[in-house]
């Protein structure tokens, strides 16, 4: 890089002093390189705030209620003798220790895995949902009642010749829950409806698992968004790792920036750290 100085001065705002930076003797370029990074983060993070009201920038109190997933709140650790001990992070933090890049990262991993295990599943068995635009965590309960209740009313050899009145009544209910759904009339669908009810049953566990998240996946199958969801959050891990990787090099940079790995709003909160996108 020509001039580290200029660029590092647009980054940070021509009123900060680059000399404490200077005198680390830490490679300004390599500084100047993790500060695009976590504007980058930044970038990402507002991304699935905005489109999707996913905040992985979370609050400590946040954090404390995901803990109730045990692959987040049990981790391994090695002690003086180089055993590996298991530790309980709701035992050993206290609810206002700041969440640290290393617990945003088994966060983002856990959230990641579930996600893309609905997608495979949808992927692979439901290419195409047929109560997508409107199903939800309120209204499954409808869906669920209208085809064990029209099930019944079908005769083997008859079929509904003799339950007409009955079938159509539970159809109109089922219509008006779901008025966009490309399931009309419910008999001639029933099968593939009853056979999509499990995939959004697996989706209301998924959405209770990340309810501290406010997570809900119903609007990402509606909006087939899951996969952008997914980039994004993959996107923001890859870059967490190289900061992670780097930071070594520069902490005394870092520090002067007011940059620290053990709170992760000193990454994302430009109110705390100001970075110009450069």
């Amino acid at each position: 890089m020509r001039d580290p100085k200029r660029v590092l001065s647009k980054l940070l705002g021509k009123e900060v002093d680059l000399a404490p930076y200077e005198a680390t003797g830490e490679p300004l370029d390599l500084f100047i390189e993790v500060l695009r990074e976590v504007v980058k983060c930044r970038r990402t993070l507002c991304w699935l705030v905005d489109s999707h009201g996913l905040d992985m920038a979370m609050s400590p109190q946040t954090f404390t209620q995901i803990l109730d997933i045990p692959k987040i709140n049990y981790i391994e650790t090695a002690t003086r003798t180089l055993e590996v001990e298991t530790i309980s992070l709701k035992e050993s933090r206290q609810e206002s220790d700041p969440v640290t890049v290393g617990n945003l990262n088994s966060v983002l991993r856990e959230l990641y895995a579930s996600l893309n295990e609905i997608q495979n599943v949808q992927q692979k068995d439901f290419t195409s949902l047929l109560l997508a635009q409107n199903i939800s965590a309120e209204n499954f309960a409808a869906a669920q009642k209208a085809c064990q209740s029209l099930r019944p009313l079908k005769h083997q050899v008859t079929g509904y010749l003799f339950s007409t009145f009955k079938a159509a009544r539970i159809e109109k209910q089922f219509k008006d829950s779901f008025p966009d759904a490309s399931s009309h009339p419910l008999r001639n669908y029933l099968d593939r409806i009853e056979q999509e009810l499990p995939f959004y049953q697996a989706c209301m566990k998924t959405n209770q698992k990340w309810q501290a998240l406010e997570l809900d996946t119903f609007p990402l199958l509606k909006e087939n968004e899951l996969v952008n969801v997914l980039e994004n959050m993959e996107e923001l891990g890859g870059l967490l790792w190289n900061l992670v990787y780097k930071q070594s090099r520069i902490k005394e940079s870092l520090a002067l920036a007011g940059i620290d790995f053990t709170d992760i709003q000193t990454l994302f909160n430009p109110a705390l750290v100001h970075i110009n996108n450069a």
